[in-house]
């Protein structure tokens, strides 16, 4: 098991803001923080494999109304990897 905690710098339009949060809200490895000033998105993302870690932080990099993705910390302690 493989938990990341990020951030996400998203984008001024609210449109494109909840859209994020739609899609967000529908991935069960994803739990959605209490965003700042409206534009930070704190997440923490639940995996099972350190490669699905990183393939679910592309997904979110590219997800349109993300500006930018920042890696607070990854902990792979939950099981071998």
């Amino acid at each position: 098991m493989t938990f990341s905690s990020l951030v996400l710098t998203l984008e001024d339009s609210a449109e494109q803001r909840a859209g994020v949060l739609g899609r967000l809200e529908r991935d069960a490895r994803i739990t959605v923080g209490t965003p700042f000033e409206e534009r930070w998105l704190p997440v923490v993302v639940e995996t099972q494999t350190p490669e699905e870690g990183e393939s679910v932080a592309d997904f979110l990099r590219d997800l349109p109304g993300v500006r930018f993705l920042d890696v607070v910390m990854v902990d792979f302690s939950g099981g071998e990897c």
